[in-house]
């Protein structure tokens, strides 16, 4: 999966850190649209928290709805590898490719610092 586009919507606390909330556009056919949550690291660097697809629709969405999940942590399930273990380079790319498009790692600076 490679990022087609990204950009900062916000803040959100997530385990208790504030977090920034990037809207990631991929090439992934399976997964065209996810949240990517970033907090900052020790070493002035972004780590990334969570990968999460986004099937939130305004139609079925706006109640509690059972019937459908519409926010679905997938990190494990996009960075494993083979051998079910987190394929560690492959999570960087795509890391880096998302804090690289467009303002990203500008915006996060102004948001967490």
């Amino acid at each position: 999966m490679n990022v087609i586009e990204a950009h900062v919507s916000g803040t959100v606390d997530k385990e208790g850190m504030p977090c920034g909330e990037v809207q990631v556009q991929t090439d992934d056919p399976q997964c065209e649209q996810v949240l990517v949550y970033f907090r900052l690291a020790e070493d002035e660097e972004y780590d990334m928290v969570s990968v999460v697809r986004s099937d939130a629709d305004l139609l079925t969405d706006w109640f509690d709805n059972s019937m459908h999940t519409a926010y679905e942590d997938i990190t494990m399930q996009w960075f494993e590898n083979e051998a079910l273990k987190t394929d560690w380079s492959r999570r960087e790319t795509f890391k880096q490719q998302v804090l690289s498009s467009g303002h990203v790692r500008d915006d996060l600076k102004r948001l967490l610092g």
